[in-house]
């Protein structure tokens, strides 16, 4: 798998995303908003629901428009800073633990490591996406009222 290829879907999946209806977002991990050396950005439901009726955006092989309707919030965390960095893949280890995520996906490639974790829950799941690339770290939260079935869904093209 070309990690810069899986990268750039990310993000583009991150920053296309506005034509949700979205609500919570995972509390571990707004702390970080305030963190120095660290990018934070959290897109509410309210933001998202202004732009309702945007087009969904396309990615190959993928029906983004079933998952798009059902997610409530989307955090983005990124640093280059080691302290913070360190600090972020220890939270991210611990969450996963502590909440029972699921492991979807793992990819080692080189110095570039993709993790992508799934928690099922009865008010809001969760998908928790790690990348971790030479000096990195990034951290995408998508929460929201889907299932692992509306996941599948999304890759069955």
């Amino acid at each position: 798998m070309n990690y810069k290829l899986f990268h750039k879907f990310v993000l583009i999946l991150a920053l296309l995303t506005t034509s949700f209806s979205l609500h919570a977002q995972v509390e571990e991990f707004e702390k970080y908003s305030d963190m120095k050396n660290v990018t934070y950005v959290y897109i509410s439901k309210a933001m998202l629901t202004l732009a309702k009726g945007l087009t969904t955006p396309s990615v190959p092989g993928m029906d983004m428009k079933n998952a798009f309707g059902k997610l409530n919030a989307i955090q983005i965390i990124t640093t280059e800073n080691k302290a913070a960095r360190t600090k972020l893949k220890a939270e991210v280890a611990d969450v996963v633990k502590r909440e029972k995520y699921e492991m979807l996906m793992q990819v080692d490639e080189d110095n570039s490591k993709v993790k992508i974790y799934f928690k099922d829950g009865k008010k809001q799941s969760v998908i928790l996406m790690s990348t971790d690339e030479n000096n990195e770290t990034s951290v995408i939260i998508f929460s929201g009222t889907f299932k692992i079935e509306d996941i599948q869904k999304m890759t069955e093209k």
